[in-house]
């Protein structure tokens, strides 16, 4: 009963550092150089890991269907089928894995520490609102940048599925390109990219309220960037099933 009550409070909460942080987005009040380094921050320190997450995603994925579709006579379909599971489902989910284990942790701690070595309490001192200066460059960099990611993602699985199928059973790069134009629709993309837009923001959410929760030392900053990464996980894959459930 405890546990569910927690669960409810920090839920409200999340909301709550949500509608403040769309507040402020609304009315145009967003450091732009504070954005602008977050950018940076989260982008340049996931690309690495999602490529190579993806690429071999895309190599155990064509792996996987080459010899099946070899013998069935259908290797022409193989394109198609990665990059509609990579563009539907893979791309922006594992891109926004990355990015809470990575990102979502990092923000977490550091907000946690600030918190802990009283740095939040002295912001409100000086009349600066945490949310304001904390929250909306975080949330406007994650989903600007998960797109992005998700966007590298899909083009690294579906460039390594082609390679690897014309390795292992001929498949030529046009049979295999114009089997992708076949399967992925340009809905689709769509879909993607705002499923990525969905999961970068619940991740700053999820990460900054974490944050601005701890109340003791050091051990707490440390679960608070645990409970941050588990609980992303588990809201992505949530918001997932619920984004495919109204649009597939």
């Amino acid at each position: 009963m405890s546990a569910f009550k927690d669960i409810t409070m920090y839920v409200g909460r999340s909301g709550l550092n949500l509608l403040e942080t769309l507040k402020y987005i609304f009315r145009g009040k967003i450091n732009i150089g504070d954005t602008a380094l977050q950018i940076v921050k989260t982008g340049i320190g996931s690309l690495f890991i999602v490529v190579i997450t993806q690429g071999f995603i895309g190599l155990a994925m064509s792996t996987q269907l080459a010899r099946e579709f070899e013998k069935l006579g259908a290797e022409h379909f193989i394109g198609g089928f990665i990059a509609l599971a990579t563009v539907r489902e893979l791309a922006p989910v594992i891109s926004a894995i990355v990015v809470s284990g990575r990102v979502g942790a990092a923000i977490s701690a550091e907000i946690g520490s600030m918190k802990v070595s009283e740095q939040i309490d002295a912001l409100s001192v000086f009349g600066i609102n945490p949310i304001r200066y904390l929250l909306v460059p975080r949330l406007l960099a994650a989903s600007m940048v998960t797109p992005l990611l998700t966007i590298v993602a899909a083009f690294v699985s579906i460039l390594a599925g082609m390679l690897l199928s014309k390795i292992s059973v001929d498949v030529s790069y046009s049979v295999y390109l114009s089997s992708v134009r076949q399967f992925v629709m340009v809905r689709d993309v769509f879909i993607m990219m705002f499923k990525a837009v969905i999961f970068g923001g619940a991740i700053a959410i999820i990460a900054t309220t974490t944050g601005l929760e701890v109340k003791d030392g050091a051990e707490a900053v440390g679960n608070a960037t645990t409970k941050t990464v588990v609980w992303s996980i588990m809201t992505i894959f949530a918001l997932n099933y619920i984004i495919t459930s109204m649009f597939f």
